[in-house]
């Protein structure tokens, strides 16, 4: 007969430990998964967020280094947007060129899902605007540039607007603000 520690006869069984889990238990994995699962959907959806604020400032830090570029070495830049991006451009020998591929200054083509809309207020002020002639930012030598608006955004709405003056002066903001 089984006697306990304490010297004490017992006849009652024990019963053999139980194996699985307790609810308390499953509750705080099902917790854990469903934050991991809420953390994860919120950084994957700022994610475009986040490069369409770097994609603003990326070209306004070009624009910018372009305008310094022009007045330091004397010569004509152009910023050229083609139908996925956009390029740098200088004026030598009377005709506009693409800048070399290296460097700063080079061609840029937007993430999928991102895109730019530019406003022009000297093509609103022509009569018939031509359709066929890419649309261009001038920064010139002597510290001017074209007056623009470009709207960055992704699916259908503007979430921020790049601004530049004729003074050569440049403002990233929030669309709508």
């Amino acid at each position: 007969m089984p006697t306990s520690a304490t010297g004490i006869w017992s006849s009652a069984r024990t019963a053999p430990p139980q194996a699985g889990f307790t609810l308390l238990e499953v509750l705080v994995v099902v917790f854990i998964i469903g934050v991991t699962l809420t953390l994860a959907t919120l950084t994957v959806g700022n994610r475009t967020q986040e490069a369409l604020e770097q994609e603003a400032l990326r070209l306004s830090a070009r624009l910018k280094l372009a305008g310094e570029e022009a007045v330091m070495q004397a010569r004509e830049y152009a910023l050229e947007f083609t139908a996925d991006g956009y390029r740098f451009l200088v004026f030598e020998n009377n005709e506009w060129r693409a800048l070399k591929q290296d460097g700063t200054l080079r061609a840029r083509r937007l993430p999928d899902g991102l895109w730019m809309k530019v406003s022009l207020p000297d093509e609103a002020a022509q009569e018939q605007p031509d359709e066929k002639a890419p649309q261009r930012i001038y920064l010139l030598s002597s510290g001017e540039m074209s007056a623009f608006e470009i709207d960055f955004g992704s699916n259908q709405t503007a979430d921020y607007r790049l601004t530049g003056e004729f003074d050569g002066s440049i403002k990233l903001s929030r669309a709508g603000l």
